[in-house]
């Protein structure tokens, strides 16, 4: 068992005890109904707090005035006392354990999209926002002046709500931050020039607050320690920030993320994915805490509670932002303190669920835990009624769920898998570059199968036969899919493969140049081609799509395009391949519909995406066998929906 030296150890934050140093933050979860904190987002934090978690910030970017409404991705409005029930409700849940909670407030300003919602955006200068494209109002002192009282309203509102605090967001390029920065306020008034200058508006919204509050609310506030622009705020500029608001003696924590939300690269380093290194930020926390005297919070990439401890062991913060580790596994706090880390379900920074659905107004959910979201239905997993002999094939994400699912509910559990080892294509994608981690979902189920017992049985692979034998009273088919074929037409003397062949190694020689086509518009064929630029072939990437990769959301699209340019592989978009001829590929162009000659080549490699593999399903129905199909055998889709039908179907049992 570890020894956990300070994860554990209370901590004081403004007028609370906080009982451990894991923390929630206070981040989109777009749960929200009509502006107003729903019964689903109030199961959700519970969850949480029910997993013992020690300090709760929620509500991310809570809007404060009906300018930077929150409806277009589903959050909390906190500009109208309509909203202090639905606060008690929620804070009266979070006391039972023994959880001090606070919300975050903000004004967005220039950033959104007013034609989304036809509300008029705000900042500092009329600057275009870069990344939603949109052009603001310059602010004049009147409306300054309302803005300020209105988060100093949202806090009143927050503490009649029973709320233990609030944090201003002053971080991803909402007003106060853009006030702060050279790229956003060129103003020449009293508000703009110096960092003096341009700190004045924040000051006066903490000042406000504080007024507003009393001692005895905790204001804490989020801020950017690096967003990583030219000419924007440095780690040195907002070190000096950092330590001027601390001399307010107003403000009772820091909590420092790192990047920007104002590009689209700045938006997805914000929330930096599985191809960051670990601790990305605490660099940050850790200058920040030089400058200031209040606890310091780190963020991004602590994924498990031995990191967490180590941060705070060696100085870099007081406390350690665990969210998505805490979406991954809700009960990660009481785990950790038990000494059963085999049983934490670790966050593998994958953010489709929790990061990239929210961009798009859905509900947080997590590719590994289907409970996320959905806490209302099943929170609880309740025993079956009756125990059934159960037979799981594939030992893929929806079968090792499945099989976990099934045995934890009593049922008796033969899983087969047809290799040697369990995790499906999870052990492929996971060769890639920036996706190590990407099998930490059946790393973990396979770890909770044996511990329930399950009959597992490698290197089976299953046939109608063999799996009768075990009078099933069920079947559940996770048997995953296989690479589809090219649709170009290959003369017999090319050498040509599928990405597949390439993670798995078991490709021909490529020789030096290769022509990666990509039709599956996710990961698999972009991260081939960064895979053979790292071993030091030429690569193009070609795609019919106006970019490659295009199914993938705000915080992995980016970092994987600039790695991609980075290493020099060449991209050719709306271009639809159609043969092979002379080691050249002849593409036409989606739209002129021209053909075009690519080339030579010495290889290509294509990406179509899966098949699935479902012989058996309907062999097992044919002999009067209850058959369920989940996962890529039902259709090739995403790991989430695999691990969400494994899940379903054993818990349906």
């Amino acid at each position: 068992m570890p020894d956990f030296a300070f994860l554990f150890e209370p901590i004081t934050i403004g007028a609370r005890t906080v009982k451990n140093r894991i923390c929630s933050s206070g981040h989109a979860d777009a749960l929200a109904e009509h502006g107003m904190p729903s019964e689903r987002q109030r199961r959700y934090y519970e969850e949480k707090a029910r997993g013992g978690v020690g300090f709760m910030m929620c509500f991310g970017s809570s809007s404060v005035h009906p300018s930077s409404t929150a409806r277009d991705w589903n959050g909390v409005e906190l500009f109208d006392d309509c909203v202090i029930p639905h606060l008690a409700a929620f804070s009266e849940t979070m006391h039972r354990y023994d959880v001090p909670v606070v919300a975050q407030i903000t004004h967005r300003g220039r950033r959104g999209r007013s034609i989304d919602l036809w509300n008029r955006l705000y900042s500092p200068s009329d600057l275009r926002e870069p990344n939603h494209r949109e052009n603001p109002h310059p602010l004049d002192r009147e409306t300054m002046d309302e803005f300020v009282a209105a988060f100093a309203a949202a806090a009143g509102r927050l503490q009649q709500g029973g709320f233990d605090g609030c944090e201003i967001m002053a971080s991803h390029c909402h007003l106060i931050d853009q006030f702060w920065s050279p790229n956003a306020n060129c103003r020449t008034d009293d508000y703009g020039g110096s960092v003096a200058n341009r700190m004045r508006f924040g000051i006066r919204v903490i000042e406000a607050v504080r007024e507003r509050v009393g001692r005895d609310f905790i204001v804490g506030i989020r801020v950017t320690g690096d967003d990583f622009l030219e000419n924007g705020l440095d780690a040195s500029l907002m070190q000096e920030i950092c330590g001027r608001l601390d001399e307010l003696k107003l403000l009772d924590y820091f909590n420092v993320i790192g990047g920007s939300a104002e590009t689209y690269v700045g938006e997805a380093i914000a929330v930096p994915n599985m191809s960051f290194r670990l601790g990305v930020y605490t660099h940050l926390s850790a200058k920040v805490r030089e400058a200031v005297g209040v606890p310091v919070i780190a963020t991004a990439r602590i994924v498990d509670p031995v990191q967490a401890d180590r941060v705070i062991a060696e100085g870099r913060a007081d406390l350690c932002i665990m969210n998505r580790a805490l979406i991954a596994d809700p009960h990660m706090p009481n785990k950790a303190r038990a000494g059963s880390l085999d049983d934490i379900r670790q966050c593998m920074g994958y953010n489709e669920g929790c990061i990239d659905r929210i961009y798009t107004g859905r509900g947080v959910t997590c590719v590994q835990n289907p409970v996320i979201g959905r806490e209302r239905q099943w929170a609880e997993l309740p025993p079956a009624a009756k125990r059934r002999r159960v037979v799981v094939v594939g030992g893929g994400p929806a079968g090792l769920e499945a099989a976990r699912v099934a045995a934890a509910r009593g049922h008796s559990v033969v899983l087969f898998e047809k290799t040697d080892r369990l995790g499906g294509q999870t052990l492929i994608a996971n060769r890639a570059p920036g996706r190590q981690d990407f099998d930490g979902a059946t790393r973990w189920s396979s770890i909770q199968c044996r511990k329930l017992g399950v009959d597992i049985r490698l290197g089976a692979a299953a046939t109608v036969e063999t799996v009768a034998a075990q009078r099933p009273d069920v079947v559940i088919v996770a048997t995953g899919a296989k690479a589809r074929p090219p649709r170009f037409d290959v003369p017999n003397d090319a050498v040509v493969c599928s990405a597949w062949d390439v993670l798995k190694g078991c490709a021909p020689p490529l020789g030096k140049v290769v022509l990666v086509v990509d039709e599956e518009y996710g990961h698999q064929g972009p991260t081939t081609a960064e895979l053979l630029a790292d071993r030091g072939h030429e690569v193009d990437l070609v795609t019919s799509q106006e970019t490659i990769a295009n199914f993938l959301g705000a915080t992995t699209r980016p970092p994987l395009l600039r790695r991609l340019f980075a290493k020099h592989v060449q991209i050719f978009n709306h271009l639809e391949a159609k043969a092979v001829k002379g080691g050249c590929l002849i593409a036409r162009n989606i739209w002129s519909g021209e053909d075009h000659e690519l080339g030579p080549y010495d290889a290509v490699v294509y990406a179509y995406g899966g098949m699935a593999v479902d012989e058996l399903s309907e062999a097992l129905r044919a002999r009067g066998i209850e058959t369920r199909t989940v996962g890529d055998a039902f259709a090739p889709r995403s790991l989430q929906h695999a691990i969400l039908e494994g899940h379903q179907a054993a818990r349906e049992l």
